[in-house]
């Protein structure tokens, strides 16, 4: 009986969630939509701290977003959609697996380079 009402409780929570997130992108499209046309920008905030942006990705965002050793907060905003994205060289310099050594080049295609950097800090603790 208790593994049922889990998984209803799980479920219910799952469509809170979607509904959310719908309820939110919906809210974030009529702001936009909302702004005369020359100042629409299609990022920006709604709710008053939640990051979206519905421009196209590129490249270069996508890298600023995953792997930022010039930005010290771990959660930044997404490069498409709403919510926060990780930067994963601020995740694990505050974890202190990673110091300056770490290129973005061993994170995205992780070798023995890598291997050896994350090894070597977990035998250090």
């Amino acid at each position: 009986m208790n593994t049922k009402w889990s998984a209803i409780n799980a479920k219910w929570l799952s469509r809170m969630l979607q509904a959310t997130a719908i309820t939110l992108t919906l809210a974030a499209v009529c702001q936009e939509l909302e702004k005369p046309k020359e100042e629409r920008q299609w990022h920006g905030t709604i709710a008053g701290s939640i990051p979206y942006d519905f421009r196209m990705p590129t490249l270069e965002r996508v890298k600023e977003t995953y792997w930022n050793p010039y930005e010290s907060r771990i959660f930044s905003p997404e490069v498409f959609g709403i919510g926060w994205a990780i930067n994963f060289y601020a995740l694990l310099e505050r974890l202190r697996l990673i110091g300056q050594e770490v290129s973005e080049e061993d994170f995205l295609m992780p070798g023995p380079r890598m291997r050896e950097i994350l090894t070597h800090a977990l035998e250090t603790e």
